[in-house]
C-alpha cells in the first residue's frame, strides 16, 4: 500500500497569471501523508524541484498535474516522451525545439499503473476522464520524464481549462470541483497499489 504521495502542480506559465492545477492543488485537504508542491514551468527548473522533492520527501508514489486547454476530460498520461519541444519558450525563456529530456535515455518511458482502471474509477463518478498516451512535449512531458526515469511510481494527469481560465465563453472547460473529485478518486487508487 502507498503510504506517502507527492502531488504536484505547475505555476502560471505563457504570460498567464492562473493555472488551474495549482488551484487544484490548493484545493486538495492537508494531510500528513500528502506532500504539496508547485513547481517552476521550467523544463530545467521543473527537473531540479521535482528531484527535490523526492530526494527531501522519498514519497512511495507521485501524482503530477498540469493544465492541456482545449480539453472537456481530465487525460491521464501513459507515457512520456524523451523530447522537448513546444512553440512556447518556458517561464526562463527557454525555447525548446527538438532537445532529449535526458540525453542517451530511452526514447519513451511508460508508467506500469493501470490508468485505464483508474479512468474506469474517475468516470464511474461521473466525472469525463480518459488515458492519453503522451503528456505532449512542453513542460509536463519533460517533468514526467524525470519522474518516471527516478524509478517513483505515478503517473500524470492533464486537467482541462477550468471555468476561470478557459479563454472566451464556448470554450472546452470542467469546473474545479470536477477536478477535485477525480484527484480525490485518483489519489485513493494510488494508496492502493501495492
Amino acid at each position: 500500500m502507498m503510504r506517502k504521495l507527492l502531488i504536484t502542480a505547475f505555476e502560471p506559465f505563457g504570460g498567464g497569471a492562473y493555472n488551474p492545477s495549482s488551484a487544484l492543488l490548493c484545493l486538495l485537504p492537508e494531510d500528513a501523508e500528502i506532500i504539496k508542491r508547485v513547481l517552476p514551468t521550467s523544463y530545467r527548473g521543473g527537473e531540479r524541484a521535482l528531484k527535490d522533492a523526492l530526494e527531501k520527501e522519498r514519497p512511495d508514489a507521485a501524482i503530477l498535474t498540469g493544465v492541456a486547454g482545449g480539453r472537456r476530460e481530465i487525460s491521464l498520461e501513459f507515457c512520456a516522451l524523451n523530447i522537448k519541444d513546444a512553440p512556447i519558450p518556458d517561464n526562463d525563456n527557454e525555447r525548446a525545439c527538438g532537445q532529449s529530456v535526458s540525453p542517451g535515455a530511452p526514447n519513451a518511458l511508460f508508467t506500469n499503473l493501470d490508468l485505464g482502471r483508474a479512468a474506469e474509477l474517475v468516470r464511474g463518478a461521473g466525472v469525463p476522464c480518459a488515458v492519453s498516451y503522451h503528456a505532449g512535449t512542453y513542460v509536463c512531458n519533460s517533468t514526467y520524464y524525470h519522474l518516471l526515469l527516478s524509478g517513483t511510481p505515478g503517473f500524470f494527469v492533464h486537467i482541462p481549462d477550468d471555468e476561470r481560465s478557459r479563454p472566451h465563453e464556448g470554450a472546452p472547460f470542467l469546473p474545479l470541483s470536477e477536478d477535485l473529485r477525480a484527484m480525490e478518486i485518483l489519489i485513493g487508487f494510488l494508496k492502493n497499489q501495492t
